[in-house]
This record gives C-alpha cells, structure tokens and sequence, in this order.
C-alpha cells in the first residue's frame, strides 16, 4: 500500500508544477485545505514549496507566482497555533544557514513584525544550527530597531511586536523567548527600553487614538497587563540560578554578571538573596549554560573549568557592595514578601543570615518578618521556624520593640526563660503567629510552639496573653494546655497575677474551663486567687454558675461573707441571680437532686455539715423575701412569685434531708431563751430599720402581719 502522505506530497508537486494566473485562486483554496489537514499536511505543504522553489537545483517557471502562492501560505500558516512546529520541521535537514533565512525573509516580504516572529519560531528549533541562526536574527532585528534615531520609535516598534507576538497564535508562546532575547540585546547595548505604551503630542485627539486601539485590536491596557506578567517571569535572580555557581566564581565575572541588571535595586536584591540562600547547595552542572550565556552576552572573561558547588557568598557580596554601595539592607529585607521566597532548611537560614551580617552589620529588622502577616504566608512560616530555634548569634528577637514585660520574683517565684534569642518575649513574634494560625496555618504553628510548650510554658502562657485577634484560637489552646499545670501546681499566684492584669477574660475563661473538666480544681483555682488578690474581682467578673460555687467555697473556709455577697447580688440582679442559686442548692449534698454529681465541698471530711452550712446562709437570706412581699417591694427585690414557690419547695425538701435547716438558720446557734442566733439577728434588723426611719410602722404591721400568717415556722420564730 502506498503511504497516504506520499500521495499527497505528489499532489501537492503537481499542484506547484501546474500554478498559473488562471488557476492561482483555486490552487490557494487546495493549499489552505492541505494546510487545515493537520500538522503533517502544513509540514508537508511548506517542506514541498521550499523544496521547490529553493533546493530542488532547477530553473524555476512562473517564480514569482510562485513566491507569491509561498507568501499567502506562509501568513495564512504563521496565524496557526502549531506554526513552530511547521516552521521548522519543514526546515529540518535543510541547509538553513543565517543567510538563507535572511534571503527566505526578503523574498516573503515580510515586515518587521513578521520577521520577528518566525525568528523566534526558529529559535525554538531542536536543530542547533537552527536554533543559533534564528537567535542571532531576532537579536541583529532588534538591534537594528534601537539603532533608529528617534529613541520614540524603537520603543513604539518593540511594543508593537510585543502585541504581535502576544495576539499571533502561532508564536505566543514564544513571546517569552522573545523577552529573553530582547533583555541579552537591551543589556548588550547597553541601551534601556521604556517598555510602556507612549504617545506623542500629536496622537492624543480622539479619533489618533481609535485608530491605534483598531490597529493593536485590543483595549490600551492590554500591554501593560502582558508586559506586567512577562516582567513577573523575568529577574536577575531567576538568571543566576538557571546560569549557576559560576556566576560567583570570580570577583569579575560576578561583577559583569550583576552589571547587566543595574541598577541594583532592593526589590531585585530581595530576590536574588532568597534565591541564593534556597539554592545554597543542589543546582545541576549547567557549565554549558554559563559558557554559552557568555558567549550570548560578548564576555570576554574565561570560564574557569573549576564548576563550583555552592554559591560563593563573598565574592558576590563583595560584588554587590562594589556595584550598589548605597544598598539600604533594610529596605532589601522589607522586601522578602515576594511569591518566590522560601526558606527550606537550617542551613539555608544561615545562609541567609549570615549574608545579611555580612552586608549590614546591623540588628535584623524584626517588623520586616513580624510587623504584619506576608502575602506569602508560607515563605513567612519559612523563615520564623528556623528564626525561633536559631542560635542568639545567628538570630535574636532581644531588641524588639514589643517585648514581654515581666516580675519574676512575684512571690519569690520565678518563671522558666526561653531559648538564649529570646524568640517568646516577642509579642510581635507571637501576634503574627496567632494571625497565621487563624488563616489556615494553625499546624504549622503549632510545631514552633513545641519548645516553649515543654521548655518554658509560662514565658508562652503570659506572652501570648497580651495577643487579641478576631476568634483568639491559639491564645485559648496554649492556655487550655498549660494553664491546668500553672493551677496543679498550687504555687504560682505571681503568674495568675501577670495573666490577671495582662487579659483577665482569657484568665477567667481558662478557670472555668478547668473547672467544667474537673470540679476538684475549684478549691486551687479559690487558693491561687485568695494569694494573688483577686478574689471579689473574680467573682464580680465571671458567670453566676461559677462565682456562687466559688464564693460558697469561700465562705466554707471562712474567707467570704457570703450572706452580705449573696444579698447584695439579689437586690441587683433579681430572677437572674435568685434561680442560679436555686440551681446551686440542688447541686449541693443536702439538696434533693442526689443525681447531680457531687459539689466541690466533697472534699471536705464534714461534707454534710458544710454543706449544711452553706444551703442554711442561702435559706437566710432568702427567705425573709419569701414570707413578707413588702419587705421585696421595699428593697426593690420584684423576684417573681414563681421563682419564690420553687425555692419554697426545695426549703421543704432540704429539711427533710437535714432538718437542721429547718429554721433556716446553722443547727447549733442559739440563745438562752432558745432563739437561733440568726433568728433574733433577723428580728432585730427590723426593729433598727423602723427606729431609724427606714421601715415605717405601717410596713412594720404588715410584715407582722405576714409572719404570723405564714405556714413557715421560721416566720412564726422573727
């Protein structure tokens, strides 16, 4: 069987044999149908009329027809997203020397425009010979355009074939190609280019500036956004890398290696001292790279056959300092928050920090890396893992400005210090860790806290107690995990203090978190507050449900005057109040819910008689309301009527359990004539009211009136 594309390439000869005047127009609809068959039929279809009309050794009929029938065909194929591939597959193992491309350009007639592109389609030939040849034509084309005497021109002509390239589908995705050889010929010359579109007096009416936007076909800030992503590609820090050591073999190949991307700036310096700190050992032998780059560039320096296997620092500092010796190093490390730094190990830490020492001599800037979060929230965590656990020579956080503040001999106690560079008396350092953690990083962070969690828990605990931010997820875990041992420990009052006065609602949270876990914390989270002075704050800042329990214990240890704190907070805080004591009073031993777990006042051997105790202050103080509603008007109690016969109904069942709480008073006060202590306290009280005008003695009658009413006995006792 005779290969399909054999027939087709004799077709096609046919076709190129028999081209005249009076079949041109049917033949080009042949063509461009070949053409449409793929990537073999246009290879074939270009290869058969460049064999034709260049390499077949032959006279030529009707050549300039057919020169003519080539041009169409070659512009229909250069707007072909496969016209690379074509282009040079249709050349391969052809004698396309530099000159016969040249010659294949004129006799195309091609434009500037055009020329530029299949240049840049031949340089990304496979074929060397090729590869070379379209090189040096697009650079000697580009230097032809600056050589023009209006500098305006150059630029206009080199922003029209940046558009060209970027809106030609074949050659788009050489424009970066294009761009690499414009920067070795920008550099080479010596000459820059002003890279951003530019109009001339005379091209700002209305109607100059439609017909150039209908002339590019697209909007006018179509360039800069293309100009903008090819610059985000392009860097002098990205060349060093692709070229490798050697750029750093010598102090002058260095030298002339940097002077080609002056000037210097911080941003460009920023990059290029990330880049060799994460590439400090690893790059592949591109010896054959630099050596051509050399070439490229019209270097004169040797390559020294020595391939270094690391960066040599010095040599391109010493460069750095000899080209840019007014580098503001700080401005440089401002600057690190780009896409492609990142930090990958210890070693290229140092690296890092041992370039910066060299070149600045000066303290780190710490806000550059803790002053706010870094849209490269990786390269951050990057540089603050090894920060933290570097050596104080290497890395120090000593000269924050923000640093933890502390007594540490509060009590004659001291708290555990960090590492020697101080890394957790930063509150910088720990506020951009606590920002970072609530972006999605909290695991990465949670690996630095590892140290101080084990080596200083409390250095970590009070620091990170002055960081606020929007949920405080990492200030609520670090204080869950080390403030149960502060609290365990039973001595540290001084750092409940600190924490006290650095964020007290972070504090009391963590109290009540650790008692809702074990109860039994309550009497150490009482003691650590009694030592640190903090007690009637506590209570006057934290939920009902756990200052009654804690006030309670209190007064069972004879620390509280728990009658004149409960009567206080009833005036106060009414039904609120009175029905969180109603609850506590079922917790309690001597209540009826025996299936409620038992009260912190279990630890004590007398757990009925504290608790006793304790329901029979909560008894006194609420019953005397209970019997006399004027007596609530008059101290503006208003506690509704419903709360009152819920609290009726458990007095009666408390004195079942224990009917020592009968009197609602304590068991063992009386008085010779058989009164409780309590109950003629009581009765008194009332008599000083009225003689001091605060009752009148109608109001006296009436309650009088309601006590002997009263099914209480210990109303018919006042």
């Amino acid at each position: 069987m005779i290969p399909f594309f054999s027939v087709v390439g004799k077709h096609i000869r046919y076709l190129i044999h028999d081209l005249n005047d009076s079949n041109y127009d049917s033949l080009i609809h042949d063509f461009f149908q070949i053409a449409d068959y793929g990537s073999k039929g246009s290879i074939l279809l270009l290869q058969t009329f460049l064999d034709h009309l260049y390499f077949h050794g032959g006279d030529v009929q009707n050549k300039e027809l057919k020169l003519d029938c080539l041009c169409t065909i070659f512009r229909y194929l250069l707007n072909r997203p496969n016209f690379s591939t074509v282009l040079c597959e249709s050349l391969r193992d052809r004698n396309t020397t530099q000159e016969f491309i040249g010659a294949l350009s004129k006799d195309l007639c091609l434009d500037v425009l055009e020329k530029i592109a299949v240049f840049i389609a031949l340089s990304d030939s496979e074929d060397p010979g090729m590869k070379t040849a379209g090189k040096r034509l697009c650079i000697v084309q580009i230097e032809e355009l600056c050589s023009s005497p209006s500098h305006f021109d150059s630029n206009e002509h080199i922003q029209k074939i940046i558009m060209y390239l970027s809106q030609t589908e074949g050659v788009a995705k050489l424009l970066d190609s294009f761009m690499q050889l414009l920067s070795l010929s920008q550099l080479k010359q010596k000459t820059p280019f002003m890279l951003a579109p530019l109009l001339s007096d005379d091209m700002h009416d209305t109607n100059s500036l439609r017909n150039l936007d209908l002339f590019y076909e697209c909007s006018e800030n179509d360039f800069d956004t293309i100009l903008a992503e090819l610059e985000k590609d392009m860097s002098m820090a990205d060349t060093m890398k692709e070229l490798g050591y050697n750029c750093t073999v010598d102090a002058s190949h260095c030298r002339e290696m940097l002077s080609l991307f002056l000037p210097l700036t911080e941003v460009t310096l920023a990059r290029l001292l990330s880049t060799i700190a994460r590439t400090h050992t690893g790059l592949d032998d591109v010896q054959n790279t630099y050596s051509t780059f050399c070439d490229a560039i019209g270097s004169d320096l040797s390559v020294d056959p020595t391939w270094l296997s690391s960066w040599n620092v010095d040599v391109l500092l010493d460069s750095i300092k000899h080209l840019a010796p007014d580098t503001n190093w700080v401005h440089v490390m401002e600057n690190m928050d780009h896409e492609g730094f990142y930090i990958p190990s210890r070693e290229a830490f140092s690296v890092f920090m041992s370039f910066y020492a060299s070149a600045c001599g000066e303290l780190f800037p710490l806000h550059s890396i803790c002053g706010s979060v870094w849209k490269n929230t990786e390269g951050q965590l990057s540089f603050l893992r090894y920060a933290v656990s570097a050596p104080a020579e290497i890395f120090t956080f000593a000269h924050t400005s923000r640093k933890l503040v502390y007594d540490d001999n509060i009590h004659d106690q001291k708290l555990a210090h960090g590492p020697e560079n101080q890394a957790w008396f930063c509150l910088d350092l720990l506020d951009i860790l606590c920002q970072l953690a609530e972006m999605g990083h909290a695991s990465s962070v949670r690996l630095m806290l590892e140290y101080p969690l084990k080596h200083c828990p409390e250095v970590l605990l009070v620091g990170i107690a002055h960081i606020t931010t929007a949920f405080n997820l990492l200030q609520y875990e670090v204080v869950s995990t080390i403030l149960p041992m502060v609290i365990r420990d039973g001595s540290r009052s001084g750092v409940i203090l600190q924490l006290w006065h650095a964020n007290r609602n972070l504090l009391l949270r963590g109290f009540m978190d650790i008692h809702s876990s074990d109860p039994e914390n309550l009497n150490r989270i009482l003691s650590l507050c009694l030592d640190s002075k903090i007690f009637p704050p506590v209570l006057d800042t934290t939920p009902f449900s756990f200052s009654i329990k804690l006030a309670a214990l209190a007064s069972g240890k004879e620390q509280w005057n728990l009658e004149k704190w409960l009567s206080d907070n009833l005036s106060t805080y009414k039904d609120t109040f009175f029905e969180e004591c109603l609850k506590f009073l079922k917790d309690t031993p001597s209540g009826v819910s025996q299936d409620v777990p038992a009260s912190p006042f279990q630890n004590s051997g007398a757990v009925r008689n504290v608790s006793s105790e304790i329901s029979s202050i909560f008894f006194k103080v609420i019953l005397p309301f209970q019997c006399s509603p004027v007596l609530q008007s008059q101290a503006g109690q208003n506690i509704s009527r419903q709360l009152f016969e819920e609290m009726k109904r458990l007095h009666v069942a408390s004195m079942h359990v224990d009917p020592r709480l009968q009197n609602g008073g304590a068991p063992d006060s009386s008085t010779s004539d058989g009164y409780p202590d309590d109950i003629e306290a009581e009765a008194n009280s009332y008599f000083h009211q009225m003689f001091s005008g605060q009752l009148t003695i109608e109001t006296m009658v009436d309650s009088l009136g309601h006590f002997k009413e009263s099914t209480e006995n210990r109303c018919h006792l006042v």
